[in-house]
């Protein structure tokens, strides 16, 4: 796998979570249009990173598979903050160990955000990295739905990310990314069968989820 698709990944799962990540675009988190071949010595590490011995580097965690709840498959307003909430808590075993299958139902394939989210953990498994903790700890949720049963609506997540490890080349030091607290805004709809989200992007800074589509008004469930 070549080294700019590798740095996609470091720059996306530094940036992802403090970024309205609806928005912004891979090649602008690059800062490259494209247009410009980048130079071969920069492509080889492009951070300038140290080298490391792959037997230095934190093991792969053993994460088990998340159980999805009954609610990713009920018409409720419980149920589509339900799918929010495994998507985040399932998060840190998809980028582990490559298993994209916990996001591949709940999401809509033409979600930009969600698509590179896996595409980050394919990549990574094939460049055999892998992310050390990180896990979601989902502390609320609320949900304001359209329709009755609602057919479509808007969750917010007010969420904490713990720190993490990104080891995304084992002959490279590893990436140490802080930890981060905010609010997932996620478009949902309902397809026949189960929710899935259609768009994704994190609420600025300071803002309450009132901002964020007035989702503070509708009744809400803990994660």
């Amino acid at each position: 796998m070549n080294r700019p698709v590798q740095r996609i990944i470091i720059i996306v799962l530094a940036l992802v979570l403090v970024v309205p990540i609806g928005v912004i675009g891979i090649g602008q988190l690059l800062g490259n249009d494209g247009g410009e071949q980048a130079d071969p010595t920069a492509v080889e590490n492009p951070d300038n990173r140290p080298t490391a011995d792959p037997a230095d580097q934190p093991p792969r965690p053993e994460v088990p598979r998340p159980e999805e709840p009954a609610g990713l498959t009920e018409q409720t307003d419980e149920g589509a903050q339900e799918t929010v909430t495994y998507l985040l808590e399932s998060y840190t075993y998809m980028m582990t160990t490559g298993d994209v299958s916990v996001w591949e139902s709940s999401i809509d394939p033409q979600c930009q955000v969600c698509m590179s989210f896996l595409d980050n953990a394919q990549l990574l498994a094939e460049q055999d990295g892998y992310l050390v903790d990180g896990d979601f700890a989902v502390h609320s949720t609320t949900f304001e739905g359209k329709g009755d049963p609602p057919a479509s609506g808007e969750v917010v997540a007010d969420f904490t990310q713990e720190a993490s490890i990104l080891v995304d080349d084992p002959n490279l030091q590893a990436n140490e990314l802080p930890e981060v607290s905010g609010q997932l805004v996620a478009q949902i709809a309902w397809d026949g069968e189960r929710w899935r989200v259609t768009d994704m992007s994190i609420a600025p800074e300071g803002t309450g989820a009132s901002d964020a589509g007035g989702a503070s008004d509708a009744g809400g469930a803990g994660g």
